[in-house]
């Protein structure tokens, strides 16, 4: 019976450092897979690919739709990715290229709290 008991308290504690240690650690968010389908979704439409521009901007999309860190980030990249998807569809590649390049601008931008905590 002690050696159950001495065990058990022995996990839990195990387990409240790992908890502990990875509430303290900063989120980082890798954004590189999307950064390198912007650079083709520019190129695409740069070419007048709109098929091709098409499916590309739907893998974004639900790259961005994961959202697993609940980040601030993602759901503005993806009403810019969206606004290229509808802009290439109607013909202006241009301006698909534009939102495509504000979208990388917007994943460029690190986000820090301007609250720092304090009473």
């Amino acid at each position: 019976m002690k050696f159950q008991s001495l065990s058990l308290a022995i996990i839990l504690s195990l387990t409240f450092l790992s908890n502990a240690k990875a509430a303290g650690e900063p989120v980082t968010e890798d954004l590189s897979l999307l950064f390198t389908l912007s650079d083709t979704l520019i190129r695409m439409a740069n070419d007048h690919n709109s098929e091709g521009f098409e499916e590309l901007v739907d893998m974004a999309l639900k790259l961005t739709a994961e959202n697993r860190n609940n980040s601030i980030i993602l759901p503005r990249a993806s009403a810019r990715f969206r606004a290229a998807k509808y802009a290439v569809r109607s013909g202006k590649f241009q301006a698909g290229v534009d939102d495509i390049q504000e979208a990388k601008t917007i994943l460029m931008k690190k986000k820090v709290l301007k609250w720092d905590g304090g009473s």
